[in-house]
């Protein structure tokens, strides 16, 4: 059985001090771009093995990212963990993904566990729960580098990678529209997350440009859960008046609770009712072809992300606070 080698070994064989070694295997932007290459290309064509336990004895995990996401069984979340992991491998570096669960405390546990293992930088999507930025704020004092995407907050330093929220909402207003709707509302989530703010937003400005008098908002202030769409279709289909003849819903989870309860109660009122949402399933778009869908563009939010990062893990000064909007898009399965 081969043995593993060690970082000492690819020091003798490369007469290179071990330090400089252990330097370039964690991407330390001290050492130089060809002295790492050929450090990282000896270790590669050998079967180096980063050992995991060493690093955290030595308290430094400086060739690792993290990861963190409101909720890893989203799709959108799940897939810009699968694209920055990859991105972040070519590169050399590995991937911690850690899962808040909406909740504030979760994460700022998570932070103090980055911060104890002085990892290279984090890529984070805040929880729902977050009305603060104090945890975060604490990356910075450790020269941490934070690159926040998709559920930000203003008061953070941080680099930021968004979506157009509030256009693209309106757009699917506009859509709506001409396909003959008049009564569009609205199902999303607390109004201190900017994504569901710029989206409730978009709304309300899609309404005011068309002059359209009916406005229903169901805006959640708890993690989504498929009961909250079926909890959501009751309160406007069977406990009004007057009853949508559109909807638009910020979150795939919801949307699988609206189409349930559609279905369960009268057969033709699915067909009856225009729906547009955030949503990049699959399943959604075999099931209900006529599913108006928002797809967020999960590869370019990925891309800037780490891109960003990298950037500041090398100290690059000019993108210490850049933000970064990038177009999602409507598509007809149909």
């Amino acid at each position: 059985m081969k043995e593993r080698i060690t970082i000492k070994d690819i020091a003798v064989a490369l007469n290179i001090h071990h330090s400089t070694v252990s330097r370039a295997l964690r991407n330390d932007s001290r050492v130089r771009e060809k002295t790492k290459k050929r450090i990282l290309d000896y270790a590669n064509k050998n079967g180096y093995q980063i050992n995991m336990s060493a690093l955290h004895l030595r308290g430094s995990l400086r060739n690792v990212i993290a990861i963190i996401v409101p909720n890893i069984n989203h799709n959108f979340f799940s897939n810009i963990i699968s694209l920055v992991t990859n991105m972040a491998e070519s590169q050399g570096y590995i991937v911690s993904i850690f899962q808040s669960n909406e909740s504030s405390d979760q994460e700022r546990q998570i932070i103090d566990t980055i911060i104890q293992h002085d990892i290279a930088g984090v890529i984070a999507s805040v929880a729902m729960e977050t009305d603060t930025s104090e945890h975060y704020q604490k990356l910075g004092k450790y020269h941490i580098p934070l690159v926040l995407f998709d559920r930000i907050r203003e008061d953070i330093e941080a680099c930021k990678v968004t979506v157009n929220n509030a256009e693209i909402v309106s757009s699917a207003v506009e859509l709506l529209v001409k396909r003959g709707c008049t009564k569009i509302a609205h199902i999303g989530g607390p109004q201190q997350i900017n994504v569901f703010k710029e989206r409730h937003n978009g709304y309300l400005n899609g309404l005011a440009t068309y002059h359209l008098s009916y406005r229903e908002s169901i805006l959640l202030n708890k993690k989504f859960v498929q009961e909250d769409g079926q909890h959501a279709v009751e309160q406007l289909f069977f406990d009004k008046t007057i009853s949508p003849d559109a909807l638009i819903c910020d979150s795939n989870i919801l949307l699988v609770g609206v189409l349930t309860e559609l279905k369960k109660r009268k057969k033709d009122l699915r067909t009856a009712i225009q729906i547009a949402a955030f949503s990049d399933s699959p399943f959604i778009k075999a099931f209900a072809p006529d599913i108006i869908c928002i797809e967020q563009p999960e590869e370019l939010v990925a891309q800037n992300s780490f891109n960003q990062l990298m950037k500041r893990i090398k100290n690059d000064a000019t993108v210490a606070n850049n933000k970064i909007t990038i177009s999602a898009k409507i598509i007809l399965n149909q």
